[in-house]
């Protein structure tokens, strides 16, 4: 018997579909009896406005009455452009995902992210499936392409980040998909499961570099993929594998909610089950099932999860662990206030009327005259032209009208031509399919002045394809618009005149046939191909200290000119045993670099990038992503590390990015995945001229009168300071090596002790002279100044530690320093914000710590 409490932890963390304009019998019983967290809805659900505002307020008036503590997760597929679910008139048309790519605008997305989330909102819908997150690799991809922004993925992360912002400013929650990367398939996740045979190698450069940024940003929620990946997992899908799951909640450390694609579709129904899959994803690290169609196999699923967690299958910490993502989503976005507001039906004409105008802005941007190499455009409004239309077999993918059901997409040509006769009244329509043409029609066509042919999908529709080709070889004025994938006859040389609207929306083709007759100057390009693409052409290769060091330390000085070390300490600083670099160059010129380290002791699966540097005329080309991709790449194929900090240990640069660096430094290691600390979690560089230092009184006379007393180690006391060292600080192996490395026979005056009364050592801290070799470990006290020493690795005994002890021995300890003349004390990588500053320490530099 699954108890009460139980199945309404576990209803949570499902999210349903219904059939049905109205709450259904059946969504009730899922609503009051399973305490569902989640609704879906599809177009089937509405055919009004009235009815759609009237459907989610009713749902979230059942889940108040059945006592639930949250509202309801209302989600929709909104991308826009061929996924429409609310689509004219109930709601003005917003472009999709490529069509906002064309643009080359990321602010395009962020609008018609803003759009949707209005128009969400005032139904009552409070979250959106989108934006997608795939990379459109593959030309015959049925199930992605013009839902997917472009082909590059650094361009996609642009779009994908900026369409995310303007939901989540109008409080909709974004869920961006398919999680790992649902782009280089030929088949349709609803009818099959696609395999993708590539390594994680090849998913870090391409797939992962979006979900990476969207993590980075603080995405709410993250959609996954039913894809195989036989690279990372032999035997599941990606949505039940805790080896694909494991890249999002392990490596990036992702602690949002993961919601899986609607386990009814073939590639998990077919494979294992709605059931089991519902089990298994959940064990893999998903926090909400989405199961939209068949209310016995919803049921079922709910009842399979309750006997796993009961026996044990899943574990009661990963139950915990979803409840909380889903709770966190809920308690950030809903609350019973506005799940129970009802908008002003009156107010809606005005929002579609004001949205359709920074849409059609949009849609005229985006809109893409590929070519036009025979200049037949514009079109005479008094010539004879035909349009040729698809009549049949249009292939749209399982995500479009047919909501994973298998109902083919209707689209209607008589829509498409009222667009046309408005620029030429007399244009005919001439229909075909798959049969081809008779003579007749072909004799119709060859003595037309023009002929414009729309295609729909013509990669995936062999009939379209042969009668593109031959319209192009027997048709002398011939113009082909790609209402839908602009591959259709993209790399065709015989398609003179082509034109691509990325979506068989109205509004896209009134754009395009305003370009066709002359009324507006086409400005869209192709979000494909060198176009998104942000590779660089400089060359990217291995460090070689004979070869690059000299031209390194010139794009040191003039990419960073306020860390100017001294050529020779830097040389010192870089070519060091750990050290595994890379640079880039434009033909002979070094135009940047990264340095990066390992430290195998204390972090023996971390790569630390500690610096990234482009010369300031080479910036903005691509060119330190390249020199990232590259670094990342060795380590994982060099070492199988995927795991890289900002800074680095020893030797000691900055321990993250410096703050007093323009802030779009920030924003290119956030775009590229890197998990930046919050401001207020900064580190900092600490320094102080202390020429005229006096020891505060008060922390020097209450450690005398606890009996404490300080001195520098001597040869006898040497053994001790190593067990302290040891016994206190053994997880940071870098620490005990600097005491172990300080004989103070060899290095007298480096380390000071704080003794108890009974002659235990209990507290210890570096000071170190500028010329000790180890102080050539650290960076950037020497541009302090010229006698600048270095305070480091202060610890006290676990057992005495705040007693007073810690600033009574940094006080003796730049006590004995001033008396060996040093001028300065440089303290660095320091996360106690204000206890140095208690002697007179400011920050030197401030930085944002990351990882990736």
């Amino acid at each position: 018997m699954v108890s009460s409490d139980l199945k309404k932890q576990v209803g949570q963390l499902f999210a349903v579909g219904f059939y049905g304009c109205t709450p259904s019998p059946e969504i009730k019983i899922l609503i009051h009896d399973y305490h569902v967290g989640g609704i879906v809805l599809f177009s089937r659900n509405f055919e009004n406005s009235e009815q759609l505002q009237a459907l989610t307020l009713a749902l979230q008036n059942e889940a108040r009455l059945a006592g639930h503590e949250r509202p309801l997760l209302i989600g929709i597929d909104q991308e826009n452009g061929l996924v429409t679910r609310i689509s004219p008139p109930i709601a003005a048309q917003v472009p999709g995902a490529m069509a906002l790519g064309a643009t080359h605008d990321p602010e395009c997305a962020y609008s018609a992210g803003k759009a949707t989330g209005e128009t969400l909102s005032f139904f009552g819908i409070n979250m959106n499936y989108a934006p997608v997150c795939d990379i459109n690799s593959e030309p015959l991809n049925p199930v992605v392409g013009v839902r997917s922004f472009g082909d590059d993925p650094e361009f996609v992360g642009r779009f994908a980040s900026a369409a995310a912002r303007g939901l989540r400013e109008q409080n909709i929650v974004p869920s961006v998909k398919h999680f790992p990367g649902h782009g280089d398939t030929a088949v349709d996740s609803h009818y099959g499961l696609p395999v993708i045979p590539k390594t994680r190698d090849q998913l870090e450069r391409c797939e992962l570099i979006p979900f990476r940024r969207a993590v980075a940003e603080g995405i709410e929620t993250v959609m996954t993929a039913h894809i195989s990946l036989p690279c990372i997992d032999l035997t599941r899908p990606a949505t039940l594998s805790p080896d694909v799951m494991g890249i999002l909640r392990k490596d990036m450390a992702y602690d949002g909610m993961i919601i899986t694609d609607c386990l009814e579709m073939d590639g998990i129904r077919s494979t294992y089950g709605t059931e089991e899959g519902s089990v298994l994803a959940l064990r893999a690290g998903s926090d909400s099932i989405m199961i939209c169609h068949t209310f016995d196999v919803q049921v079922a699923s709910i009842k399979a999860v309750c006997e796993a967690i009961k026996s044990g299958r899943i574990e009661q910490s990963r139950l915990a662990d979803a409840c909380r993502h889903v709770a966190t989503v809920k308690d950030k976005y809903l609350n019973w206030d506005v799940a129970l507001q009802k908008s002003n039906l009156a107010d809606l004409n005005s929002l579609n009327n004001r949205i359709a105008e920074t849409t059609m802005d949009i849609y005229s941007r985006s809109t893409t005259l590929v070519r036009d190499k025979n200049g037949i455009l514009p079109l005479s409004k008094t010539s004879i032209i035909i349009f040729l239309f698809p009549g049949d077999n249009i292939p749209v993918g399982g995500a479009v009208d047919g909501e994973g059901t298998g109902r083919p997409g209707l689209y209607q040509s008589n829509r498409y031509l009222d667009v046309l006769r408005q620029h030429n009244n007399s244009i005919a329509e001439l229909r075909y399919g798959a049969t081809g043409l008779t003579s007749e029609q072909w004799r119709t066509l060859e003595v037309a002045d023009v002929v414009i042919f729309t295609s729909f999908n013509a990669r995936e529709s062999p009939y379209q394809e042969s009668l593109g080709l031959e319209l192009a070889e027997r048709v002398h004025a011939l113009v082909h618009i790609a209402v839908c994938n602009p591959y259709d006859f993209l790399d065709a040389p015989s398609v003179k005149t082509y034109i691509t609207t990325y979506e068989p929306t109205i509004e896209a083709f009134s754009v395009a046939a305003d370009i066709m007759f002359g009324a507006l100057v086409p400005t869209g390009a192709l979000p494909l191909g060198i176009n998104a693409s942000t590779k660089t052409s400089a060359v990217v290769m291995p460090f070689d200290a004979q070869r690059d060091l000299d031209e390194v330390v010139e794009v040191w000085a003039a990419a960073l000119p306020t860390y100017l070390i001294p050529a020779e300490s830097l040389r010192s600083l870089i070519v060091r045993p750990h050290g595994h670099h890379f640079i880039a160059r434009f033909g002979s010129q070094l135009v940047g670099f990264c340095l990066a380290y390992t430290n195998a002791h204390s972090a023996p699966n971390t790569v630390y990038i500690a610096v990234l540097a482009v010369s300031p005329k080479y910036q903005h080309q691509g060119i330190g992503i390249a020199l990232l991709d590259e670094t990342r790449a060795y380590f994982r194929a060099t070492f199988g590390f995927n795991n890289v900090k900002l800074g680095s240990s020893f030797p000691r640069f900055w321990p993250g990015i410096p703050q007093d660096l323009p802030e779009t430094v920030q924003h290119f290691f956030t775009h590229r995945g890197f998990r930046l600390s919050p401001p207020s979690a900064r580190s900092v560089d600490l320094y102080q001229d202390i020429r005229n230092f006096q020891s505060p009184e008060k922390y020097i006379t209450r450690a005398r009168e606890r009996g404490f007393r300080f001195a520098p180690l001597k040869p006898e006391d040497y053994e001790a300071c190593l067990v302290g060292q040891r016994k206190n600080f053994s997880k940071d192996s870098s620490w005990v090596e600097a005491y172990v490395a300080l004989h103070p026979d060899k290095y007298p005056d480096s380390v000071m002790i704080a003794f108890d009364s009974h002659g235990q050592q209990v507290g210890w801290t570096l000071m170190l002279g500028p010329s000790y070799a180890l102080n050539k470990s650290w960076a950037f006290p020497q541009i302090c100044g010229p006698n600048t020493g270095l305070i480091g690795a202060v610890g006290i005994d676990e057992s005495h530690r705040k007693h007073g002890i810690g600033l009574a021995l940094i006080c003796h300890a730049i006590e004995n320093m001033k008396q060996r003349g040093i001028e300065g004390v440089f303290v660095d990588w320091v996360a106690l914000d204000g206890w140095y500053e208690q002697v007179g320490f400011k920050t030197w530099r401030s930085y944002r710590p990351g990882e990736l």
